[in-house]
């Protein structure tokens, strides 16, 4: 299905922090006229702010707020203490609900502190748009990437590859000073969670319950990522850490994975299933999602669902919005192979 107009614009957004209606055009494949239409109805909307005038103008997203912080000695609290002091004196209706500000507690102090502990940049800047309908904010920073950072501490070939352990939760490229969670939890519990930096985005949609990758037309130094909860949200932060936690312990023991993040093909080989499978053990149970898989093969299935599985009876994978032709490969790769209750 083709990208509507407005998803471009996002995307384009995800790759720069200005776009114009000629990017806009080429990038959706319609007329510079048509993207004119849209970038224009956004800056009606109050979402985009137009600088300069014809076929040198150029868009950016209207900000409420917009700060810069070095990051050599900056903690996390600190900004968070200082940006929610600034949003209260914008009076916005959002926090009238009381769900929003913990999902923002958890959210922005790890957002911050990824970009302190992890980007090896130099500074940091945090964004925040609002409306009737939701808040965002932005954390961008000018190190080397987040995806590159994982690629590079793990030994991975691509940064698809990177995209897919950042899913899987629990992974981190500094395992003595983090757990890994924090990303994984934030991509959970806000309504719509954005990861962009080289020439990948990855964008988790829980208003629609899906997520996947896009290229990026340009470049991203560093890393920005973008959080936005809707005004009406009913998550409470508890609830999401419980439902892929041990009771006990609170330790991430369940995780969710889209298959399709580690490919751009069919999966049909075992050193495909090899790197879905990779620190997996970690975990009591893994929903391995098959939306938009549409086949496997037998190599990819077997390795994961019968030497995997035999060879990590702790874990439990139980596949997910599998069609029928996945389910029959499943089935006949390991015949025992079942749906226990959860």
């Amino acid at each position: 299905m083709a990208s509507s107009v407005p998803d471009v614009i996002a995307r384009l957004f995800a790759a720069s922090d200005v776009v114009t209606s000629g990017e806009v055009a080429a990038a959706a494949g319609v007329t510079r006229q048509a993207a004119h239409h849209h970038l224009r109805a956004l800056v009606a909307g109050g979402e985009l702010v137009r600088e300069g005038a014809g076929r040198g103008a150029r868009y950016r997203r209207r900000s409420r707020r917009s700060t810069r912080y070095a990051l050599a000695g900056l903690r996390e609290d600190q900004v968070w203490m200082e940006e929610y002091s600034a949003l209260r004196q914008m009076d916005l209706d959002i926090f009238d609900n009381p769900k929003v500000k913990p999902i923002l507690d958890f959210a922005v102090t790890e957002m911050v502190n990824n970009a302190i502990d992890h980007s090896g940049g130099t500074e940091v800047i945090v964004r925040w748009f609002a409306d009737a309908d939701r808040i965002a904010f932005e954390v961008q920073d000018d190190g080397v990437g987040a995806f590159r950072r994982m690629r590079e501490s793990r030994g991975l070939g691509t940064d698809i590859d990177a995209i897919g352990e950042i899913a899987k939760g629990k992974q981190t490229s500094a395992p003595d000073r983090h757990s890994g969670l924090g990303i994984y939890f934030t991509s959970r519990m806000s309504s719509q969670f954005i990861l962009s930096s080289g020439q990948l985005v990855w964008n988790v949609d829980n208003r629609r319950r899906d997520e996947g990758l896009g290229w990026l037309e340009h470049e991203r130094d560093g890393t920005l990522v973008r959080v936005e909860v809707d005004a009406t949200t009913s998550v409470v932060p508890l609830e999401v850490f419980r439902g892929f936690s041990d009771p006990a312990t609170f330790g991430l023991n369940r995780s969710t994975l889209r298959v399709s993040l580690f490919s751009d093909g069919t999966f049909v080989s075992r050193s495909e299933a090899k790197r879905v499978a990779a620190h997996l053990e970690t975990y009591g149970i893994v929903e391995l999602d098959f939306t938009g898989v549409d086949q496997v093969g037998q190599g990819f299935v077997d390795e994961l669902f019968r030497v995997w599985q035999s060879a990590h009876p702790q874990t439990r994978l139980v596949a997910v919005n599998a069609n029928p032709a996945v389910l029959a490969m499943i089935a006949m790769a390991a015949p025992t192979y079942g749906h226990p209750e959860r």
